[in-house]
């Protein structure tokens, strides 16, 4: 089969050949219709590796899931069993395949949403069809490395101990001995250790994804601009400010801003406390407007460039870890303010005359 020329073109052949773990919609006749299964496991192939795992872990499983390849229990079907044998899912690009990976638990069309909460449980471990895939891809089709791409995936955070893992943690069961690359986001480092420390990770960091301020857009920009025209009214117009009250509070109120400024819907306009209605407004666009939010994804290998390089780079820029003279700082030292006094009331327009 062809490399795919993009992510998504993966992930349509992904999604067109059904090559995922049995859930809801997806039946194990529609995965083998479609081509989704990279082998059909047989029952006898797969006993030859279950009778390798420790005893603890062989009762730990059957209770939870049943005798091998899976048997109903309380009433929900084993898990990816196709005609007696296990359906190893995934698609395959010449030495290389790509799984989807598998689930920790599934009832297949009787899901209820019950079984999937099982992802984090530190007790109940994965079916069978789970460690028959992670057993398939070192023994069977004999990967000279397994690859986990993305933060994050499950295996780490199977049952068993914190560090130090034995042959009976479910991540060492798993994993075996096969070497581990995870592809990690460089801003969790956390988990990322956890992913070092569990299933014997050795991390191959990317960038997080460039980030963008939210700003403002249709009713708050409007907002914004008599917001703008006030200040400059109770210099220059002092007649006009009354109509710009007006004004101010219907905007606040079409921007649903009305709630969290504690407007009274029994005054009129005339009697509101129309000076903290200002201050309050400030306070909320400011942070609207300084949001940071994703722009988009990181592609691996590509560094963002023109305004999202810009955008990443102030992001970085704007936490000034303590120091004194830091990119925002020195800005509003240019204009003779502070910014510990704009963070501390953000409600006050800053004025460089008085300042």
């Amino acid at each position: 089969m062809d490399v795919p020329a993009s992510g998504k073109a993966l992930i349509d052949n992904i999604m067109t050949r059904k090559a995922v773990s049995e859930f809801r919609w997806t039946t194990v006749d529609e995965i083998v219709s479609k081509g989704g299964a990279l082998d059909l496991l047989s029952l006898e192939r797969y006993e030859k590796w279950w009778e390798t795992f420790p005893e603890s872990v062989r009762e730990r499983v059957r209770k939870a899931w049943g005798d091998p390849p899976g048997q109903e229990m309380d009433g929900v079907p084993p898990a990816m069993v196709y005609q007696g044998n296990i359906i190893i899912s995934g698609v395959a690009y010449g030495n290389a395949v790509v799984l989807v990976q598998p689930k920790r638990g599934c009832a297949g069309p009787r899901c209820d949403g019950e079984v999937c909460k099982i992802l984090h449980d530190p007790d109940i471990p994965p079916p069978h069809q789970y460690l028959a895939t992670y057993r398939w891809i070192e023994q069977a089709f004999g990967a000279h490395v397994l690859v986990h791409v993305g933060t994050h995936g499950n295996l780490e955070f199977l049952p068993g101990k914190n560090m130090g893992l034995s042959p009976d943690c479910l991540p060492d069961v798993a994993l075996h001995e096969i070497p581990h690359l995870y592809i990690y986001n460089c801003d969790n480092p956390a988990e990322g250790t956890i992913a070092k420390r569990r299933s014997l990770a050795v991390l191959v960091d990317h960038m997080q994804t460039a980030m963008t301020h939210g700003g403002l857009y249709q009713g708050l920009e409007e907002l914004d601009r008599l917001l703008e025209q006030y200040e400059q009214a109770k210099i220059a117009d002092q007649g006009r400010t009354r109509a710009l009250e007006h004004l101010i509070l219907g905007a606040v109120r079409e921007a649903h801003l009305d709630t969290e400024l504690k407007l009274d819907p029994t005054k009129s306009d005339h009697d509101q406390d129309f000076p903290a209605v200002v201050r309050g407004a400030h306070e909320a666009l400011s942070r609207i407007r300084n949001t940071l939010i994703p722009d988009g994804m990181h592609i691996s290998g590509d560094i963002p460039a023109g305004a999202r390089r810009a955008d990443l780079l102030y992001s970085i820029l704007r936490h000034d870890g303590g120091e004194d003279w830091t990119l925002r700082k020195t800005l509003c030292r240019l204009m003779g303010l502070e910014l510990a006094d704009l963070l501390a009331d953000p409600g006050t327009r800053g004025n460089p005359a008085s300042a």
